[in-house]
């Protein structure tokens, strides 16, 4: 019996490493996005098909989650404050553009969306720093 879940497991992990390569390969729909984004994507809409009462969350330590919104970093292909109208239209919240990237809460069902945007040459999510480590100054 544990064999068998072992093999689904093994079966199901290789399906979706599949399907975000083929999503993130240089023509996929998802091209402009880090693997890491679309796999969250792919999670999310797992848990979503399942109905499940629990609040969703990532495996992935580096991706910053607030409620059902990833904290992304996204490059502007040309005017910044038009990635930013486009990106606040999908539902970003706390929108902070800073050079040619725009920062900010980025719904998980919206990720799709972002990637298809022509104001967007690149995403993905932003990292936080939680523990620096010792800093000492004179």
């Amino acid at each position: 019996m544990t064999r068998r879940w072992v093999f689904i497991f093994a079966t199901v992990h290789i399906l979706a490493v599949s399907s975000v390569k083929a999503q993130t390969s240089k023509g996929g729909p998802m091209a402009k996005l880090t693997p890491s984004l679309v796999l969250l994507h792919e999670q999310h809409v797992a848990q979503l098909r399942q109905r499940s009462a629990v609040p969703f969350s990532s495996n992935d330590s580096l991706i910053t989650l607030v409620n059902d919104r990833v904290v992304v970093d996204a490059v502007a292909s040309g005017d910044v404050n038009v990635l930013k109208a486009d990106l606040v239209s999908l539902g970003m919240r706390q929108a902070v553009a800073l050079g040619r990237v725009v920062s900010g809460e980025l719904p998980i069902s919206a990720i799709p969306q972002a990637a298809a945007l022509a104001s967007l040459r690149f995403a993905q999510s932003a990292a936080a720093m939680t523990h620096v480590g010792i800093v000492t100054s004179q």
